[in-house]
């Protein structure tokens, strides 16, 4: 009997051999294992928007402090140093139990946990066990306690979807693995035994988590890792945590960032999202943390109504900024939390432009070879044929009487922008055709989709077409970079998960000279002109208080949507604030123009965006092409003729009224025309002779005496306006 035992026993323990001898020991960990999230970033690559996917960044040992690494010692395998890769005792135990029909348990080393989760898939069958009893061993053999500890806090769960000890670093204390105190790791080992159980904010198992915290604590004493003064320090109430749901990858603006991000990746470069989060790539966004934050105060203070805790219904706000430069979008407002409002006023929210069109009508009519100096109909209420000639309201086939905010008459393109003259524009717009207008703003980066409907309506110069935030921040800038459009795009580039070897290299979009080889003057002169619009026009609350701003504003009918877009030489911003359900937008009882919320927005972050850039003037005026009149001449009437001035006649040249005085009331002075005058009465002795009378009539008797005063240097005397010094009032144009 004793024979039969021993030969099982050998038997046994020569199977045990062979199965060891033929488990090897996989060469990398399971895919899940060692997975990492997709982590996109700010313009710096360093700070974090939000992860994807699996949350994990790996981490090696010298970046993990030693107190970190004792209390998950102390934690999970006190004798994790020394022993030999395996609890006999643990394993004794876990086959007994399995062997009986009890619950099937796990082995207790780390080596053990790591060759489980690491290298093994989560099956529970004897036949894993002695695998991972197997690559214990070994493991043990092939590599040292540093590797398998800096494997095993790579590849462990803590709960709130955080997968190794730097996601939970970040996770429930807001810093990285090497900023972590004492308590706080001692926490982290804690939560080890059961993630999300023992997670600090759950209030059902509040009691079992500071017990288990006081245990990890007591360990690193015991193991001479903690002194008792730091123990009775620590020990009395579990470390702040950050909330459970500060994490959310897409709460606040994060969402819109990201969103944005992936959807740029995988339409212009062919990086989808699957992929981006199956390889863990690390995104790099072109947004700037402090313009983002410049953005969100300006709406939410600007638009009380938009701040989350007082939300307004139906107000909607968009704001893009970019550089001119580039194109890369710096800062979004897309609404006040994508959790809440997914949908994105930049990039999907559109309303009608308004005025905020007329900047393309203009670059139309100077790229056509017409100055700023042409003049163009002024005055309101005035209607236009299809060749965008003024004609009667009524005329069949003209459009209807257009109004202005005020009545004028012939101005220039530099006033008809300033003032925002809409006769002036429609006319414009049909005098170089609307086909044209539209050609024009899409070059600029306006999408075809929001223009065609309306590519030959005269309105489309007062701006009937919607269009979006981000398109009018790209259009403008290429007036501010003079005459290139760069695509607007949020990503810079996308890096491999070890953030230094690049995943793809990006292209954008570019075009050059979008408004023909005179671009650069071209701009000029549109930025001239809408630079009178913030500095004593519609948008004069737009104005930045240390440097040049050009920009444009728009309101449509019944101010259901308003506009200010502007810039300066490195940053386009378009601000958009609407009302979605179609209906007047009031805000604090006051009914919103472009030049009044918008503009104020506008300035409010334009002034915290800008500071840092340097101050830099846009470039003067070229004043490209020829001056055009399309309006006509006008006849001064009698009441618009000025009177004339003392001894002034008036001549078709120079038309004056001349005084209208009874006649026969008064004697005709010598040397003047009978005119209103009677000759028969006799000279007024007081009068004094015109001038140059008594050189040609010295004998005359006034010019006796020497009662003429003499001109003098200084101009004393009343003949004292030669020819040349007469005013004469020029006719209205």
């Amino acid at each position: 009997m004793v024979g039969i035992l021993g030969l099982g026993f050998l038997s046994l323990c020569t199977l045990v051999g062979v199965a060891y001898a033929m488990t090897p020991v996989p060469k990398a960990g399971n895919e899940d294992a060692t997975k990492t999230a997709a982590i996109f970033y700010y313009d710096d690559g360093k700070t974090e928007i939000g992860r994807m996917g699996i949350n994990r960044e790996l981490v090696t040992i010298d970046k993990i402090p030693d107190h970190v690494e004792d209390a998950v010692i102390a934690a999970e395998n006190r004798s994790f140093r020394n022993d030999p890769g395996v609890s006999v005792k643990g394993i004794s135990r876990a086959v007994w139990v399995n062997l009986t029909g009890g619950e099937t348990q796990g082995g207790s080393t780390i080596t053990q946990q790591l060759a489980k989760n690491y290298y093994l898939t989560n099956e529970q069958t004897m036949s894993r066990k002695f695998k991972e009893l197997f690559i214990s061993v070994k493991l043990s053999n092939q590599k040292s306690k540093n590797q398998i500890l800096e494997d095993y806090l790579n590849t462990i769960y803590f709960g709130r979807q955080a997968y190794g000890i730097q996601a939970a670093s970040r996770t429930f204390f807001g810093v990285t693995v090497d900023k972590l105190r004492p308590d706080q790791g001692a926490l982290l080992a804690a939560i080890i035994q059961q993630p999300g159980n023992f997670d600090p904010r759950s209030e059902d198992y509040k009691d079992q988590t500071l017990e288990r915290y006081r245990y990890v604590l007591d360990g690193m004493v015991k193991t001479g890792r903690l002194t008792k003064a730091d123990y009775d320090k620590y020990q009395a109430k579990l470390p702040y945590t950050r909330p459970l749901n500060s994490n959310e990858t897409f709460a606040g603006d994060r969402g819109y960032m990201i969103k944005r991000a992936i959807k740029e990746l995988g339409r212009d470069q062919g990086i989808t999202e699957e992929e981006i989060i199956r390889n863990g790539l690390h995104v790099v966004t072109t947004f700037n943390r402090a313009k983002m934050k410049a953005a969100k105060e300006a709406a939410e203070k600007t638009i009380s109504s938009l701040d989350p805790k007082r939300k307004g219904k139906h107000v909607q706000v968009g704001i893009a900024s970019v550089e001119p430069d580039s194109g890369r979008v710096v800062a979004i407002y897309g609404g006040p939390d994508f959790l809440k409002h997914e949908f994105d006023n930049v990039w999907q929210g559109s309303s009608q432009a308004g005025s905020a069109m007329k900047p393309y009508v203009l670059a139309a009519a100077l790229q056509k070879g017409w100055s700023l100096k042409s003049l163009v109909e002024g005055r309101s209420g005035m209607a236009f044929n299809a060749q965008g000639n003024p004609v009667p309201a009524g005329t069949p086939g003209a459009t209807i009487p257009i109004p202005n905010s005020h009545n004028g008459q012939a101005v220039d393109l530099v006033t008809a922008m300033k003032e925002s003259t809409n006769t002036a524009f429609v006319q414009l717009g049909m005098k170089v055709g609307l086909p044209t207008v539209a050609e024009t703003a899409e070059s600029a980066g306006i999408a075809s989709d929001l223009l065609e409907p309306h590519r030959n309506a005269y309105g489309l110069s007062l701006g009937i077409n919607s269009i979006r935030p981000i398109e009018q921040a790209a259009g403008y800038a290429t007036f501010a970079n003079g005459g290139t459009y760069y695509q607007p795009h949020v990503v810079d580039k996308v890096y491999q998960k070890d953030h230094k070897t690049l995943h793809k290299k990006l292209v954008w979009k570019k075009r050059t000279k979008v408004y023909g080889e005179q671009s650069e003057g071209i701009t000029a002169d549109a930025t001239y002109a809408m630079q009178q619009v913030v500095l004593g026009g519609t948008a004069t609350a737009a104005r930045l208080p240390d440097r040049q701003a050009a920009g444009k504003t728009g309101t449509t009918d019944n101010n259901v949507a308003t506009w200010f877009v502007g810039y300066v030489p490195q940053l386009s911003t378009a601000v958009a604030v609407y009302n979605d359900e179609k209906k007047s937008l009031v805000l604090d009882g006051q009914v919103v123009q472009g030049g009044t919320v918008p503009a104020t927005l506008w300035r409010s972050y334009m002034t915290q965006a800008t500071r840092g850039l340097a101050v830099k003037a846009f470039p003067p005026p070229a004043y490209v092409g020829t001056a055009q009149r399309f309006v006509p001449k006008p006849t001064p009437s009698v009441t618009e003729t000025p009177p004339c001035r003392p001894n002034q006649q008036s001549t078709p040249e120079r038309p004056c009224k001349q005084e209208e005085e009874p006649r026969n009331n008064r004697p005709c002075r010598p040397g003047f025309p009978p005119r209103n005058c009677d000759p028969n009465l006799p000279p007024d002795d007081n009068q004094d002779p015109p001038p140059g009378f008594c050189r040609r009539f010295p004998d005359n008797p006034l010019c006796q005496g020497g009662s003429t005063p003499t001109p003098t240097p200084s101009g004393g005397g009343r003949d004292n306006e030669g020819p040349g010094q007469e005013q004469f009032a020029r006719p209205p144009e």
